[in-house]
């Protein structure tokens, strides 16, 4: 799953972004294709059970507003067609997405309030690690890691 993102400085380069973003934003939010509905409604279940210290009966810290928001606009900064991965809350109070396929192929991405995103994944025998800042985009390490995940 490889992107190539050509950014030009043109006026019709702008509106030709301008474009495809609304394109993208139409298309998460129809009925076929859309996810906006499916991550705005599993991210409030998260915050509405873990957002009160101690959530997890072992001292979690509450989740923090900023880590929903920011999970939310990485999965809908996801290009069209990529799974959904498993939502949830680690005791730190922060996100945790999780793309799995089995016992040696997932992905775990913990999303901090301040936007970075601390990831783990195992790839068959390889394991990898990091953290990458999100701004507004999705890190393409992120993109390579779920397509990675996925490969037979």
């Amino acid at each position: 799953m490889e992107t190539t993102q050509l950014r030009g400085e043109s006026s019709a380069a702008r509106f030709v972004e301008e474009q495809i973003t609304d394109q993208n934003r139409f298309l998460h939010k129809s009925a076929a294709l859309g996810v906006e509905q499916v991550i705005r409604e599993e991210l409030t279940e998260v915050w509405e059970e873990c957002s009160q210290p101690d959530w997890d009966a072992y001292n979690a810290l509450p989740v923090s507003w900023d880590s929903v928001d920011n999970a939310r606009r990485l999965l809908l900064s996801l290009p069209l067609g990529t799974k959904l991965p498993s939502v949830g809350a680690v005791p730190s109070g922060n996100i945790s997405l999780e793309w799995h396929h089995s016992r040696r192929r997932s992905l775990t991405v913990t999303v901090s309030p301040d936007g970075d995103l601390h990831y783990a994944a195992l790839l068959g025998p390889g394991r990898t690690c990091g953290t990458e800042p999100f701004f507004e985009e999705a890190p393409q390490i992120i993109l390579d890691l779920i397509a990675r995940v996925y490969q037979c």
